[in-house]
């Protein structure tokens, strides 16, 4: 049986003028299905390219992606969207919530993209929010909410459609230490109903608190270790 995740040698190039900056060099990696993995660096170490790369949001400038066996380094934008669509769901620092809407509107949004029927979509949206412990805040906007409950929000929306694969970026970085236990809390939930999730941290405390970690440091993984 094939690895969920398998970089092979992926380097990501940017150029600025005649100057060469590889953002990864030479990343190999794999990552299974069911694994709750932290990526781990400082500013600048390539986490945050590591994780476009994976969530197929970005492509590498050498190198080859599988993702469930089928090679993505060289899918099209519109494949790529089409992947990230049915597979992966999104957690970010920033919650990237929109203000004018309510948590019920905010969570459903995705689900009318994918083109879903609107009894099914109410169904998802109820059960994700309820999941996350909002049952009594769905009709509350952003800004009637604190950074935890918008946080989980932005949970219940990545978690709606029943991606296979969670990508959390930093999604802690904005709360404090009570609404930060929480969200931690909620996705070993989701590693534990068979779920990968893959976190993205420079906090080696957050990090710690996973399965496995990967550290990388100047675009290269520079340690890998298994915590259980």
């Amino acid at each position: 049986m094939g690895h969920l995740i398998e970089l092979k040698d992926i380097y990501k190039i940017y150029r600025t003028g005649d100057a060469e900056v590889h953002a990864l060099d030479g990343v190999s990696l794999e990552i299974d299905n069911g694994e709750f993995v932290s990526i781990v660096g400082q500013s600048g170490s390539g986490k945050s390219t590591l994780m476009n790369l994976l969530g197929c949001l970005d492509t590498p400038t050498m190198g080859t992606y599988l993702l469930d066996g089928v090679d993505v380094s060289t899918m099209s934008d519109n494949r790529l969207s089409d992947i990230r669509n049915r597979r992966i769901g999104f957690i970010f620092q920033g919650f990237n919530l929109i203000s004018s809407l309510n948590a019920i509107e905010n969570v459903e949004l995705p689900l009318i993209y994918r083109k879903m029927e609107r009894k099914e979509r109410k169904k998802l949206v109820y059960q994700s929010l309820s999941r996350v412990g909002l049952k009594k805040r769905m009709r509350h906007r952003p800004s009637e909410m604190s950074g935890g409950q918008q946080q989980r929000v932005a949970i219940a929306r990545a978690i709606a459609a029943s991606p296979p694969i969670i990508f959390a970026d930093e999604p802690t970085g904005n709360l404090d230490s009570k609404s930060g236990e929480e969200v931690i809390r909620i996705l070993r939930e989701l590693n534990q109903e068979g779920r990968t999730v893959i976190l993205i941290t420079h906090d080696n405390g957050i990090a710690r608190r996973c399965d496995r970690v990967i550290h990388i440091h100047d675009g290269k993984i520079t340690l890998d270790e298994r915590l259980a």
